[in-house]
């Protein structure tokens, strides 16, 4: 489990426990999935077969014996499944796929996701109508011995926590907000012991000289090496001298200095958010919109007012050198301006959610959260 929370959260592994998967047909490929599906903690899982064991699933399907042969697939492949989390709620139905969608295809909707192993092109085409009006994910899997191919089917699906390889930090030093604007002149460099000198948090000390930068070279951001390289020999001579005239070892100028380019990152809005902001989704909401558009919408509002063209600041300052009283008096002033953000989305939120008719418990105080803490991490896929 540990593992698995580094890599989704537990947000993450919330909507895992949530999810009630289909998997149509229990063939080797399909009780695979749902074996990496059970070991960390689906929520429940139902598996439709109306095909009897054979001989050829024992021999290409680890979870079955011999003794298995002649009884039904379906009901067989969950008793096993199950013995792997007592947690997970396990459900078979003997019976066809194509049965089901002859006689009662509203059956598939009430899954979060339907994965279809091995079935024939006829069946597929009536399985993907069903689901796309339902707007319900289908995952088509079919393997051929070492070689196989997925395929998903769906209208659009929306991430909200991303989980990039890279992301920089928010830190708005190019935009800074009235609240880190008032932090940062609270101190002044020339005036402080050495004590203080070496334990100021090396975003206020980036913070400083850019302020410096802007008044002696440009009132534009260091862009590029040579400019960057220029910024960084403006910090460095501010770093103390002793008596000799040698610099002092201070390790947070230091730390200043190695965080130029961390520091240095523009504050704008991403494509990818733009054309969220532009989807008609976003523009056009209706009552059956899900939270993601509303929220989408929300924060658009923000940038278009309070956010004056930026996104909700993220509220999150990295580790650095500098004593506990600084550093927290800093972190203080990022989260607070966070909180405000978050309340001023969540007042746009209200306002939509009151004109779509919506009950206003409908989007929680901890989606909304979570919503503005990754404004700039959304992703949006749209599918055939």
């Amino acid at each position: 489990f540990p593992s698995q929370y580094r890599l989704w959260g537990d947000h993450g592994q919330e909507a895992l426990e949530a999810a009630h998967v289909c998997v149509i047909n229990a063939t080797a490929t399909g009780t695979e999935i749902l074996k990496n599906l059970v070991l960390p903690g689906i929520g429940s899982f139902t598996i439709v077969d109306g095909n009897q064991i054979s001989g050829e699933d024992v021999g290409n399907n680890f979870f079955l014996q011999e003794s298995h042969i002649g009884q039904n697939r379906a009901q067989c492949a969950t008793e096993l499944l199950q013995e792997l989390n007592s947690d997970v709620s396990g459900n078979f139905v003997e019976e066809s796929p194509e049965k089901l969608l002859e006689n009662d295809p509203s059956f598939f909707n009430r899954f979060n996701l339907v994965v279809a192993t091995q079935l024939p092109e006829s069946t597929l085409l009536r399985l993907a109508e069903v689901l796309w009006d339902a707007n319900v994910p289908l995952l088509i899997c079919r393997t051929y011995g070492l070689v196989g191919y997925m395929r998903i089917i769906i209208k659009e699906h929306t991430v909200v926590e991303s989980h990039p390889d890279n992301t920089l930090e928010d830190l708005r030093l190019d935009k800074p907000f009235p609240e880190l604007k008032e932090h940062i002149q609270s101190y002044d460099l020339d005036r402080m012991d050495k004590k203080d000198h070496s334990h100021t948090p090396w975003v206020v000390i980036v913070a400083k000289y850019l302020i410096n930068w802007f008044n002696e070279k440009s009132d534009q951001l260091p862009k590029s090496y040579k400019e960057k390289e220029a910024f960084r020999q403006l910090i460095r001579q501010g770093i103390l001298k002793n008596e000799n005239g040698t610099p002092e070892d201070e390790e947070n100028f230091e730390e200043a200095i190695k965080n130029v380019n961390t520091a240095l990152n523009t504050t704008e809005i991403p494509r990818g958010i733009e054309e969220i902001f532009n989807d008609d989704c976003c523009i056009n909401l209706t009552e059956q919109s899900p939270s993601f558009w509303i929220l989408a919408r929300a924060v658009k509002e923000f940038v278009a007012n309070e956010g004056q063209g930026s996104l909700p600041v993220r509220g999150t300052i990295p580790d650095m050198i500098a004593d506990s009283n600084k550093f927290i008096k800093l972190q203080n002033v990022y989260r607070e301006k966070a909180k405000k953000d978050i309340a001023a989305v969540g007042n746009h939120a209200a306002k939509l959610l009151q004109s779509l008719g919506k009950a206003p418990e409908s989007i929680s105080e901890r989606e909304l959260k979570l919503f503005c803490e990754y404004p700039w991490i959304l992703l949006l896929y749209l599918c055939k």
